[in-house]
């Protein structure tokens, strides 16, 4: 039997479909890997703003807190004074190991610099001289991680001996933690900066990720079109030849 041209478009439909799509293929796949790696750069980011966002949550509940510590409406009476400072040494420890953990998440060293920097920051409130002096009179002591416990018996202790030495030393440490922590969530600190630059370098991502599903698109429907006027093409050339040689 006798090639035509017809024959060989027949015997291998869509190969000249495959060839014009290969032609463009390369562009195609660029942007695809392109958007790949948009994507796990905004997982990345995902994840970072996850965890500031816990250490931003920590941080205020410690301020809040340790700023309670000098209301003297809510260190009324001895049952007061002693829930309060329970509040204060578990916010304290949740804001120094949500911060810890936020240091160990995945990303560009910036953020896990900033948050071991807001760690030793508040740590710091509580570990000067005068700090310490007062934790310890009323049985709360600085671990060597950098959490605060407390001996229930000391502190009720020094509760019953000297309830107003008590809320007097809880008062002092508590401005001081309220003002570090405070410092850390403002917008030049190390959390409220931090989080700022990942909200917008999410915004980024987010763009430049839809730029490119465009431009991706536009690459398939470029290789779709190319594609068909390609097969447009080698049909009208195989129509031509059954006509002629069926003379």
């Amino acid at each position: 039997m006798a090639i035509t041209l017809s024959s060989l478009a027949a015997s291998n439909p869509g190969s000249s479909q495959a060839g014009a799509q290969n032609s463009v293929d390369p562009a195609t796949r660029a942007v695809q890997k392109a958007d790949q790696r948009v994507r796990q750069q905004r997982d990345v980011v995902a994840v970072q703003l996850s965890s500031f966002g816990k250490v931003k949550s920590a941080f205020a509940d410690a301020q809040a807190v340790a700023a309670a510590l000098s209301d003297t409406k809510q260190t009324s009476t001895e049952a007061d004074i002693r829930k309060a400072a329970g509040n204060f040494v578990k916010a304290f420890n949740s804001a120094v190991q949500t911060t810890r953990s936020a240091a160990t998440q995945p990303g560009t060293p910036v953020e896990g610099s900033r948050a071991r920097a807001a760690e030793t920051v508040l740590r710091r409130s509580v570990d000067t001289d005068a700090a310490l002096a007062d934790l310890r009179k009323i049985g709360v002591t600085q671990q060597a991680n950098g959490t605060l416990a407390i001996d229930s018996a000391v502190f009720d202790a020094a509760l019953s001996a000297d309830s107003e030495a008590v809320r007097s030393a809880l008062s002092r440490v508590g401005q001081q933690v309220d003002r570090s922590a405070g410092s850390q969530l403002a917008d030049g600190g190390n959390i409220g900066r931090t989080v700022n630059a990942l909200g917008e370098r999410a915004k980024s991502l987010e763009t430049r990720q839809a730029d490119q599903q465009a431009l991706a698109a536009a690459a398939q429907q470029t290789v779709s079109a190319q594609a068909n006027r390609f097969n447009d093409s080698l049909n009208s050339g195989a129509a031509a030849y059954q006509r002629v040689f069926s003379l």
